[in-house]
């Protein structure tokens, strides 16, 4: 059975709509073209995100009766997809590719059916805590503080606050991209970044709640403590971020 039947009419991946039934591309909710042999290929990598579809798998897919000469295509194809999306093989946002084997789709996608299911549902990035220490104790304590509030608030209630999983936040430590271009990649409402600086015994987190549609501000704190237990300043700031957060995202 064709994997599609399975799948929403309609998926979403950073400022991308797919509509499976009407066999079309939107960008910022506007009509885009793409030729058929791309929208097919698009069309496989999307039903199994994350998976690598083998250029066996899309030959069989698109030229089912060729044999020979179908390598050209694919690559041309493959090449026009890539142009629309704005992406390039080099340094991929949304289409891998695997060097003799095939491609694989590397963004979030998501499924319309799950969003009407969420009910208004938020999503929230806590991106990776700067490091304003340079010093490699710092870094573990920077990505500890991270992955706490992430495990922490992603309690509070998921129901009405999904939290981006760490392993998907991670690879925007350092990455240079900003608020919105994360935002648009992970399908985040909001985006949480902080930093740490320590001095002696002491730590300084900051800490900002950013609004992803305008990049605006919505909550700011900045917590100091003693480092006498690593693991229990962890905890703490993040119960604390927690609290805030509870108040400005679920206010009820």
């Amino acid at each position: 059975m064709n994997g599609t039947k399975a799948l929403s009419a309609v998926l979403r991946f950073g400022t991308f709509e797919v509509d499976l039934q009407l066999r079309e591309v939107r960008k910022h909710g506007l009509h885009v073209r793409l030729e058929e042999k791309p929208f097919q290929i698009l069309e496989l990598l999307l039903e199994r995100p994350g998976e690598l579809i083998t250029r066996g798998a899309l030959r069989k897919r698109l030229w089912p009766d060729t044999i020979v000469g179908y390598e050209h295509g694919l690559n041309t194809a493959v090449r026009k997809l890539r142009e629309l999306l704005g992406d390039s093989a080099q340094s991929p946002r949304f289409v891998e590719t695997i060097p003799r084997r095939g491609y694989r789709f590397i963004a979030p996608v998501e499924n319309s059916a799950k969003v009407a299911a969420a009910g208004g549902k938020l999503m929230l990035v806590v991106l990776p805590f700067q490091n304003l220490g340079g010093d490699s104790e710092q870094e573990f304590f920077a990505d500890g503080l991270t992955e706490e509030i992430i495990a922490h608030l992603g309690q509070l209630n998921p129901k009405r606050l999904g939290v981006i999983a760490r392993s998907s936040a991670v690879h925007y430590k350092n990455s240079g991209k900003s608020i919105n271009e994360i935002a648009a990649e992970l399908g985040a409402d909001f985006a949480m970044e902080g930093s740490v600086r320590r001095a002696g015994k002491r730590v300084r987190i900051t800490t900002n709640l950013i609004e992803a549609k305008d990049q605006t501000h919505v909550w700011s704190a900045i917590y100091d403590r003693e480092l006498r237990d690593i693991l229990s300043v962890q905890q703490d700031v993040s119960l604390q971020v927690g609290s805030a957060l509870a108040i400005e995202l679920l206010p009820d």
